[in-house]
């Protein structure tokens, strides 16, 4: 890749300060707003006007990637300064500046362990004060995770700091609500980039984490309600394996409800799903691989088992020459059929 700049862009350079570029982006990236920020890059087509560094609409901002450049060389010299030794009136600083470098790289793992050994610091001091660092880094991380920043959304460095964060706030019981998390950051970043892996991994790791922490108590309700929201993004995204995947997760985990009732959400979940596939005649892999393994397995009631093979000849009724997704899912469900009776 050319590291050249265009003539337009290396003008827009000479013409503005760095520093004031830098504490512009800060200013914008540290206002405090109850929703989320949504941060987004603008192309050339969509330049600044003169004098402006940023753009700001409440909780939503624009900047050029060009303006970001700059800010970063000098978020760069501030961490550096202190990333040895940083005094106590020149954290917020330092803050700052690890902000503005993983706006520009997310995958600056410096300046993310930076961000922890910020909230290391302020774990001997009182606990309200912690929750109140912990709250603000979570809006931190993630209006980075949410915003249309394609890199960002799918960064595995911000989603493990994200778990970071949280492991320490189950350390300290902090309250914790996972159907916030997953209808406001992981079913959004999912929808910013498509099969996001490290989004549903992150859910997958909460889902899990709930078993051993003390100061969250799930029920099969609860539970129930965490599948159907996911049932219904993933019916709205039909060929995402990730959320397809997670789902399936979710259906196979146990100890949330008894096994009758874990029987009847299988087939509840299998029966809408076969049913919108059949319907809209989706060939997609996901769909009859998330279909054929769940059947597979034998958790579902056997009139669902049974509708999932009629449907095969539905589809071919209205597809004569069949497509070869389904008849990979059809020949694999009755292979494991066999293996099992055997």
């Amino acid at each position: 890749m050319s590291r050249a700049l265009d003539p337009e862009t290396a003008a827009s350079l000479k013409n503005s300060d760095p520093e004031t570029v830098y504490n512009d982006i800060v200013k914008a990236l540290s206002s405090e707003t109850d929703s989320l920020l949504e941060i987004e890059f603008l192309g050339k087509s969509h330049p600044l006007p003169e004098g402006c560094n940023v753009l700001v609409d409440g909780n939503s901002i624009a900047i050029t990637k060009a303006k970001i450049v700059q800010a970063f060389v000098v978020a760069r010299k501030i961490f550096f300064k202190y990333v040895r030794d940083c005094s106590g009136d020149k954290l917020l600083d330092f803050r700052n500046a690890t902000a503005v470098i993983l706006l520009m790289d997310p995958e600056h793992l410096t300046a993310a362990n930076s961000r922890k050994s910020l909230i290391q610091k302020s774990q001997k001091g009182p606990k309200m004060t912690l929750e109140a660092i912990l709250r603000k880094e979570l809006h931190f991380i993630d209006s980075y995770l949410t915003s249309r920043l394609h890199r960002h959304t799918k960064s595995p460095t911000l989603w493990n700091h994200r778990r970071w964060v949280l492991k320490v706030c189950q350390s300290i019981q902090m309250e914790y609500d996972i159907q916030h998390d997953l209808k406001s950051v992981v079913l959004v970043a999912a929808e910013r980039h498509p099969r996001n892996y490290y989004a549903w991994s992150h859910l997958r790791w909460l889902v899990q984490s709930l078993s051993i922490c003390t100061n969250v108590q799930t029920t099969s309700s609860d539970f129930s309600k965490l599948v159907s929201v996911v049932k219904d993004w993933c019916l709205r995204h039909p060929a995402d394996t990730s959320g397809f995947s997670f789902l399936l997760f979710c259906l196979s985990m146990p100890g949330h409800s008894e096994d009758v009732l874990k029987t009847e959400l299988r087939s509840s979940v299998c029966s809408e799903v076969l049913r919108l596939a059949v319907s809209f005649q989706w060939t997609h892999e996901t769909i009859w691989v998330f279909l054929r393994t769940l059947v597979a397995s034998g958790g579902v009631l056997e009139d669902e088992a049974a509708a999932f093979f009629r449907a095969f000849e539905d589809m071919q009724a209205v597809q004569p020459n069949g497509h070869r997704f389904l008849e990979a899912a059809r020949s694999w469900c009755e292979k494991y059929a066999q293996k099992d009776q055997g």
